[in-house]
């Protein structure tokens, strides 16, 4: 099924992504929100989001085989389960397939269902849903951890003139939980709500302009950034991290060259 079409029947986000490139610390001592003007739009106030997230996979890599990722998300009690994937990068950000259910026996069939209508199959765990840990029952189902991380995020809504929310600014901090040692890395993502795709490109412009020594342009999504960064940190001669474990400007560059090579 074309890509055009399978967009028009999955849900959906618009994003553009922004990596924090200088030290972490630095940076976040510098950044002032209250001190950001964004043409057309209001900054509002910010809530803080702590999550937990695993990634998994088949052995066989079906699920990244076929460009899509499938997440386990942790916020306090409430456990969601997402598919993500079939990234499609302009100018103006990335489009991507989202779906995402609580977790459930029928937010797990949805997800399920999805799977199958893009071209992944896979077994129901063949037990009830609430038997077991959601991680113990995904192994029941063939799949294995590919990452865990946490994440910190401060988000920021953001209106037009008339007060319509159109897109939100979030300040990810990411720490990726390695079997060494944690490596934590920053982002910004700039999502569209309801508003014009223009809206965050208005955003990401402001903010590479007002930060040109501190950000740039990023086109790979945290999976694929924490990919590199646990590939480059099993090497005994790559240091890609400070004594803080938080990336390095040297360390985002091997980064950024692993994942720029062809697979």
């Amino acid at each position: 099924m074309p890509e055009d079409l399978i967009s028009n029947y999955l849900p959906g986000e618009k994003e553009s992504v922004i990596l924090i490139k200088t030290g972490l610390s630095k940076f976040l001592q510098e950044f002032k929100s209250n001190r950001l003007s964004f043409p057309g739009l209001e900054l509002g106030s910010p809530v803080i989001i702590n999550v937990e997230d695993a990634y998994f996979d088949t052995p066989s890599k079906n699920l990244s085989n076929a460009q899509l990722a499938l997440r386990l998300r942790k916020q306090g009690d409430v456990v969601v389960l997402g598919l993500k994937g079939r990234d499609r990068w302009t100018c103006s950000g990335v489009s991507r397939i989202e779906v995402e259910e609580s977790w459930s026996a029928n937010g797990l069939a949805t997800i399920l269902h999805y799977l199958e209508f893009l071209g992944v199959a896979l077994t129901h765990p063949g037990v009830p849903i609430g038997s077991a840990e959601p991680a113990s029952i995904l192994g029941l189902m063939g799949m294995k951890t590919i990452q865990n991380r946490s994440l910190e995020r401060t988000l920021w809504p953001l209106s037009d003139t008339a007060n319509n929310k159109t897109c939100s600014l979030g300040l990810d901090i990411v720490t990726l939980n390695l079997s060494n040692n944690p490596v934590k890395f920053g982002e910004i993502e700039i999502e569209l709500t309801n508003g014009p795709v223009n809206s965050i490109q208005n955003v990401f412009d402001t903010l590479i302009y007002n930060y040109p020594e501190s950000l740039q342009p990023w086109q790979y999504s945290k999976l694929q950034t924490g990919a590199a960064i646990e590939t480059l940190s099993k090497s005994s001669n790559c240091s890609i991290a400070d004594e803080n474990g938080e990336l390095t400007p040297n360390g985002i560059k091997q980064i950024e060259q692993l994942l720029r090579k062809p697979h």
